[in-house]
């Protein structure tokens, strides 16, 4: 046995020298809380199960969600068959049952306090309900078109944050009851999004989406979000980053990324680990300090599965302006994968059978630098030009469905028919090539035509925006991975961190196991001091098997040394650090 496993078994949790060390006075060595935490980890085993078979109710189907309340005194699980059921963590016994509590699946669960919280459904409704009074839920909120899949709480503004498959993220006033509904507000809109959280102290807030990006908003401010990003188009500006083409309607935006900002900064996260093109970003969860993210993401077509780990903390303000790329042009496999969202200039015969829908947020004002640019762009602004891009907004569940008509209809089973929900004309301000050819040296102004066969006014280029791009790129923020066994494709399997940040739950297949980033199970500021790139996630134990089917939620009690996890055939699993042989 060599001096650190020496070590670790002196400070072990289970240890008797390290109770008689701490009655009699003694200071910690550097390190004991480590060997502690690694005993305790590595020793969850489970302890108890429940199944609603056993209990002679309804079957609740998958669970999806698992929360605790902030003293640890109660677990909240979401089910698929429209129920929540209520449980005591010690005791494990269910101490209540909503069998109706929507019309639909429940998604997640959030508590506001001690005694109050929210779960949201696939019946895009949001439902309060307080502990003391489960008769009946406080009330519903009307909102979202779609699905809404996730609900946090800003302690800082008093005001619950949810977002759905329908793109938007609303903002509600719990306090400010009205006849109808709460006072809300829509703070922000974008395609494709997937998961919506806040940072514990809620000055951050960071967004996945199904294209493979992270956004972070930095210094978030609720009451003026919906204003600083009106308009802001994160495809389309990720698309301006790909192509290396300067995209005159998202460099408008190119302030909200400056680090001097004081609110509501932005700030693009899409590094990953070599061989994972996150095309999906399916489940994102924030460290409980909130020094990091920790997101679970599909590659292309559903061939691997990862768990990766991203800083998000704010770096030294300095001034940063952006720069001109130079690096080599993208993989094309990664934009084949961007173009199934954003398509550049349609032929005339696509313009008139895309069945062209209103944006629900209007277009973007310039203001500020972004005026003056657009102002050289055209007399009349971007108005004299025409839609040029087309975005097009789809869910994960059809763009599976979509590669598997694609692959039949290759082999003559299938005729290609597909039609896209929402499909949005842009107007990107990019000149057509083809005019630039026509152009004179000497002329400063010259006509374009738009895609639409109509000629506007002259438009004035501005040698500055078209001859040499500035185009800002994001900074490296990976910091650790793991690959996942990538089973149960299309069901979303939520992980999460404990609650002093040092390890990670993480479903795999049918059980769990625990990840951390080294094997003494360190915190993560003692580690990224010394890190010179992404590292692999270490592997400290493991439970295989409990469950009869896909695993698909996990959560870790905030207050005991317990994690719960949940899975699709409805039965709950207890783990906690326990000495003795394995119970199961």
């Amino acid at each position: 046995m060599g001096n650190r496993d020496i070590f670790n078994s002196r400070n072990s949790a289970f240890s008797p020298h390290r109770l008689r060390d701490w009655e009699m006075g003694f200071q910690k060595p550097i390190g004991a809380d480590d060997a502690m935490a690694k005993s305790l980890y590595c020793g969850m085993k489970p302890i108890a199960s429940w199944e609603s078979d056993n209990t002679r109710t309804p079957p609740t189907g998958g669970v999806f969600n698992l929360e605790f309340s902030p003293d640890g005194s109660l677990l909240v699980a979401a089910c698929e068959k429209k129920s929540l059921q209520i449980f005591d963590p010690l005791t494990h016994q269910r101490t209540h049952c909503v069998t109706e509590a929507h019309s639909d699946c429940v998604n997640c669960v959030k508590f506001l306090d001690a005694r109050m919280f929210a779960t949201c459904s696939d019946d895009t409704t949001v439902a309060l309900w307080d502990v003391r009074n489960m008769k009946k839920k406080i009330r519903s909120l009307l909102g979202h078109l779609r699905w809404v899949k996730s609900i946090e709480f800003s302690v800082k503004d008093k005001l619950l944050v949810t977002s759905g498959l329908d793109g938007s993220i609303y903002t509600w006033d719990i306090n400010s009851y009205t006849e109808c509904n709460l006072v809300y507000q829509r703070v922000f809109h974008t395609s494709s999004l997937m998961r919506c959280r806040l940072s514990p102290d809620a000055r951050k807030m960071v967004l996945c989406t199904t294209g493979g990006l992270i956004i972070i908003i930095h210094d978030l401010n609720l009451s003026t979000l919906a204003q600083d990003l009106h308009g802001f188009k994160p495809n389309l500006y990720k698309l301006m980053q790909m192509s290396k083409q300067l995209i005159p309607i998202a460099a408008m935006y190119d302030h909200l990324f400056d680090s001097t900002r004081k609110e509501n900064r932005i700030e693009f996260v899409s590094d990953f680990p070599d061989g994972n093109d996150a095309e999906v970003i399916s489940a994102l969860q924030i460290h409980p300090q909130g020094w990091s993210a920790l997101s679970r993401n599909l590659s292309h077509e559903d061939r691997s599965e990862w768990t990766c780990i991203h800083d998000i903390q704010p770096e030294d303000a300095c001034p940063t302006k952006p720069t001109r790329d130079t690096s080599a042009p993208p993989p094309r496999r990664n934009m084949r994968r961007f173009r199934l969202h954003l398509r550049l200039r349609p032929s005339r015969t696509e313009t008139a059978a895309a069945p062209s829908e209103a944006d629900p947020e209007p277009e973007p004002g310039p203001s500020g630098a972004a005026a003056s640019a657009t102002s050289r762009l055209s007399p009349q602004g971007l108005s004299s030009i025409q839609n040029d891009l087309w975005e097009a907004s789809i869910t994960v569940k059809q763009n599976r469905m979509l590669q598997d008509i694609y692959s039949r209809a290759s082999r003559g089973q299938v005729r290609r028919n597909f039609n896209m929900q929402r499909i949005t004309g842009i107007n990107t301000g990019i000149t057509p090539p083809s005019t630039l050819r026509a152009r004179h040296p000497r002329d400063s102004t010259f006509t374009t035509p738009s895609t639409s066969g109509h000629y506007p006014r002259e438009v004035i280029i501005d040698k500055c925006v078209s001859s040499k791009p500035f185009i800002r790129q994001n900074k490296d923020r990976l910091l650790y991975y793991i690959e996942e066994t990538n089973e149960g494709r299309g069901f979303i399997k939520e992980l999460c961190y404990s609650a002093d940040g040092r390890i990670v739950c993480s479903p795999f297949g049918c059980g769990m196991r625990l990840l951390a980033l080294n094997q003494q199970c360190s915190e993560l500021p003692h580690l990224v001091q010394d890190s010179s790139g992404p590292r692999v996630m270490t592997e400290v134990g493991q439970s295989l098997g409990i469950h009869q089917d896909l695993v698909v939620s996990s959560r870790f009690s905030p207050r005991y040394h317990m994690l719960v996890t949940g899975c699709l055939d409805g039965k709950i699993v207890w783990y906690q650090p326990y000495s003795g042989e394995d119970l199961y």
